[in-house]
């Protein structure tokens, strides 16, 4: 079945909007199974350079309490690093070397062009903006994880909602 649109959400990022809160269990018991071991996710790979790997550490760290990293996700952990490194290696260029150049021409002109890595700096920026919204670090992505959160929180805390859970 080919689908257009947006991405599915994991169920436990829902509210039960579009599906029932049976079905939103059955999705979340399965994703649950589908996602993998953890075991491998905090070891750093060697071949990152020393800032990527200080990046690796840092996503790792923070994105632990979300719950949601695992093993599959290391491919994208390991891109994320390495552009944020990246980015950073663009700002030294661009603030060592300024953002505009002067280039001579093939007729003997000055011309003043911008500098070649402000464009590579652009190409990493959207590259970590598309791997970080995978990995929902985006802030819209924290929010909900947030709120989600909360809510989990105040409906294990419900004593008229576990009654009900106790009673179905």
């Amino acid at each position: 079945m080919y689908n257009v649109g947006r991405p599915r959400k994991p169920a436990l990022m829902k509210q039960g909007r579009s599906e029932n809160k049976k079905e939103l269990k059955i999705r979340e018991e399965q994703e649950k199974r589908l996602m993998g071991n953890t075991d491998m996710v905090k070891n750093v790979p060697d071949y990152l350079d020393p800032l990527a790997k200080a990046y690796y550490k840092f996503i790792v760290t923070e994105m632990e309490i979300s719950g949601l990293l695992t093993n599959l996700d290391i491919p994208l952990l390991e891109q994320t690093a390495d552009a944020l490194s990246k980015l950073r290696q663009c700002d030294d260029i661009i603030n060592a070397e300024g953002i505009k150049i002067t280039q001579i021409d093939r007729y003997g002109h000055t011309q003043v062009k911008e500098h070649p890595t402000v464009k590579t700096k652009m190409q990493y920026m959207n590259a970590y903006k598309a791997l970080s919204g995978q990995l929902g670090m985006s802030p819209a992505s924290r929010a909900q994880l947030a709120g989600m959160q909360i809510q989990k929180q105040e409906e294990e805390q419900d004593p008229l909602l576990q009654l009900l859970k106790a009673h179905s």
